[in-house]
């Protein structure tokens, strides 16, 4: 479904009697039993894509094919969730988003529609950091989806780690958002040029979270301070691995929806 400005769940609100991590009135229940927010609401797209920007779409493995890539790249919102939601229908690896600004001249490589290749967004495609990404991921094999109880320990860490930063930088409340196996937390930035310097300074700061934060339970990505670095489209269906039930010797292991539960301080 494509949510619009009227019937768009809203962050928050408490949802009796209902199953969370399924929908409710056609919206996306988040664990904690509130509505969430996706990319598909149209506030939301519009704080990752300004006018006269643009975005990149990138979907992996499709259908489970090892090394299908679709990339597409999009400033029109309705053709966006229409592109993206069909795919999420289909198996794949993740679908991610470019989360920095990137030159928009790029949209003449795939003009609002996913198509298959290898062309995609680099480094040197960037023009300005706007978000400082934090990754929050439970430690687990690789390959799997995390638990209920792994998942609650990344958010529960993720609140620790949005206190310090907003004490430490002076930053503004983040958008909070659940990757599908674990916690996210976007700063929001004055769009810093793309140049050694910030890249150092991105780095230097995930470095000293992960430092401060990581434990043997949850740790704090690093390598995210790339500008091309590329993000979970909330909205979307992450599938780690086999979806396990639950019996008394295991805990269930599902896939779940990355969606926003906190949208933090906006400017309009």
């Amino acid at each position: 479904m494509i949510y619009n400005e009227i019937d768009a769940p809203h962050l928050g609100q408490e949802i009796g009697g209902a199953e969370t991590g399924t929908y409710y009135d056609n919206k996306y229940l988040a664990p904690h039993g509130t509505l969430c927010k996706t990319l598909f609401d149209y506030e939301v797209f519009e704080m990752f894509v300004h006018p006269g920007e643009i975005i990149e779409v990138r979907i992996m493995c499709l259908d489970g094919k090892k090394g299908m890539i679709l990339s597409g790249y999009f400033d029109n919102y309705e053709d966006f969730c229409r592109e993206v939601q069909e795919i999420d229908t289909r198996q794949h690896a993740g679908i991610y988003f470019t989360l920095q600004v990137i030159d928009p001249r790029l949209i003449a490589r795939s003009c609002n529609r996913l198509k298959t290749g290898d062309l995609t967004t680099s480094d040197k495609d960037v023009l300005y950091y706007r978000w400082l990404p934090i990754d929050l991921d439970p430690v687990r094999p690789s390959g799997i989806s995390s638990s209920e109880s792994e998942l609650k320990t990344a958010l529960e860490l993720r609140e620790n780690v949005t206190k310090w930063v907003m004490q430490e930088y002076q930053s503004e409340a983040p958008i909070k958002a659940v990757s599908g196996n674990g916690g996210h937390l976007l700063f929001s930035l004055p769009d810093w040029p793309v140049d050694d310097k910030n890249k150092t300074l991105i780095k230097n700061i995930l470095e000293e979270v992960s430092e401060r934060f990581s434990t043997d339970k949850v740790k704090i990505d690093t390598s995210v301070y790339n500008p091309s670095r590329i993000w979970k489209l909330y909205g979307t269906m992450t599938r780690k691995g086999d979806e396990i039930t639950a019996n008394p010797y295991r805990e269930a292991r599902p896939h779940r929806m990355a969606y926003i539960d906190d949208l933090g301080v906006r400017h309009d």
